[in-house]
């Protein structure tokens, strides 16, 4: 942890250098003016969590440099060190922003509470600010950036949901195009958005897992359950549970979960006794789920109690307009972040940016600006900070499977034999999606399985599953 900082002001010399031992001691960085305008001169340099300031200066006063504080950073916690007859003046301190006030001679251990108060108000202060611009961010539909009439529909959407706060939604598409960004701007949105929203990936998690973290556990239910806990749904009361991936919910798992939505009770895992919450519940698959349930993979009641809703925001290529207003987006988002100057993506890059058919969608594109922000040295993203595959890609073969040739999309085999059953189409289709992946992570399992969107242990069985059905 960076050590937190404190100015001391005051033209008492000795004062001033006994307290920079005793808070050096204690882990602060400490330094010290004797004059208001050596104190102006360290802040823009020295940013100081907390300044000690005496009201009695030679030169300004003490209070023209508290007021100057405030206008450099509202943030910074000045607490007044004042004589027993400046009552009136520092009343007005405090009127202009002051934290707190002490009066000399003072006790150490009282300074020092008042300084760790202010060091602790100015971190709470900060979070909250974080939070409420995190809120922000959520509500104008957070990363879900778009002029074209297909985010338009979604956002329109959204707006309709978010007013029918009961509704159980089912958010569909492909890995990366923001379908739980979509389920958090319903929660956000809402009149629940007081309350928590919490996600549970049901492709990253083992049955026994995902089965106590849905609904939790009595002390005792299992070896390991050595004291009670509270699973998602309670935890979520009054909020949203987001069920990413829910076609790899166990059918276990599937069975209880109905239970749960016609009833909205359930019970801890080892107990007897109802729970009964409010909860809504929004799941998303990139899956399709009349598939599933065909192959015996999905119940079919559970999907009717789902689906009563559907969401489908759009793949990245079905809104070709919108690539460039996105990379814009991130690419000033990462700037800020990363405490970089603003850069511009140059002609070369914004040709590549809307050629490239962008397989991982959104994500893969939030990524490679990141990256490109990491490396860039100066203000502009040349093209050659994209990824290599990037470069290389040949793009009639990534358009034969993204905008459908005549070869791919009539079901016809490469070698131009007779026309594949659609499933085998798919399976296909899937199958070059997860070996192009691979590729652009030179083979690296962890790192293909985050750019779909998907779990290592799910892209595994779809690699196995792969192999059976295509031998």
């Amino acid at each position: 942890m960076p050590q937190q900082k404190i100015l001391i002001v005051d033209d008492e010399k000795v004062l001033c250098q006994s307290l920079k031992m005793d808070f050096e001691e204690d882990g602060f960085q400490v330094k010290i003016a004797h004059t208001g305008e050596d104190a102006l001169d360290e802040l823009s340099g020295f940013v100081p969590g907390v300044v000690l300031l005496d009201l009695r200066l030679p030169g300004i006063s003490g209070i023209e440099v508290l007021k100057k504080i405030m206008a450099f950073d509202k943030d910074i916690a000045v607490i007044i060190m004042t004589a027993f007859g400046d009552t009136k003046t520092t009343v007005e301190a405090v009127k202009c922003g002051a934290f707190h006030f002490i009066k000399k001679p003072f006790d150490l251990e009282e300074l020092k509470k008042l300084v760790a108060a202010a060091m602790e108000g100015r971190t709470l202060k900060r979070e909250v600010e974080y939070l409420r611009y995190q809120q922000r961010r959520i509500y104008r539909y957070c990363d879900l950036v778009g002029n074209s009439t297909a985010m338009k529909d979604i956002f329109a959407q959204i707006d309709i949901l978010a007013k029918t706060d009961n509704t159980t939604v089912l958010v569909l598409g492909e890995s990366g195009t923001g379908k739980e960004l979509v389920a958090s701007a319903i929660h956000f949105k809402s009149k629940r958005n007081k309350a928590p929203f919490m996600e549970i990936n049901c492709a990253s998690l083992p049955e026994n897992l995902i089965e106590s973290e849905l609904f939790g556990y009595e002390k005792g239910a299992f070896t390991d359950a050595k004291q009670q806990k509270k699973g998602l749904l309670e935890i979520a009361d009054q909020g949203t549970v987001f069920l990413d991936e829910i076609a790899e919910m166990p059918m276990s798992i599937q069975a209880k979960l109905l239970t749960f939505l016609e009833k909205k009770r359930f019970k801890r895992l080892g107990s007897g006794k109802d729970i009964s919450v409010d909860v809504r519940i929004i799941a998303a698959t990139n899956q399709d789920l009349l598939k599933a349930i065909e192959q015996k993979k999905f119940r079919k009641d559970l999907y009717y109690r789902l689906n009563v809703v559907s969401i489908q925001p759009p793949p990245l290529r079905q809104r070709k307009g919108d690539i460039l207003l996105l990379a814009q987006y991130f690419l000033e988002a990462f700037c800020k972040d990363m405490g970089q100057n603003p850069k511009t993506l140059l002609p070369e890059t914004q040709a590549v940016f809307k050629t490239y058919p962008w397989y991982g969608n959104v994500r893969e594109l939030r990524n490679v600006v990141e990256r490109a922000v990491i490396f860039c040295k100066g203000k502009e993203v040349g093209k050659d900070l994209l990824p290599k595959e990037m470069l290389d890609a040949d793009q009639s073969q990534n358009h034969e499977l993204i905008s459908g040739s005549d070869q791919f999309w009539t079901g016809k085999s490469k070698q131009g034999g007779a026309a594949l059953p659609i499933d085998d189409i798919l399976l296909l289709a899937e199958k070059e999606i997860i070996d192009d992946a691979l590729q652009k992570t030179g083979g690296n399992k962890s790192k293909a399985a985050e750019l779909l969107g998907v779990s290592r242990y799910s892209l595994n069985r779809k690699m196995n599953k792969f192999k059976k059905e295509l031998e």
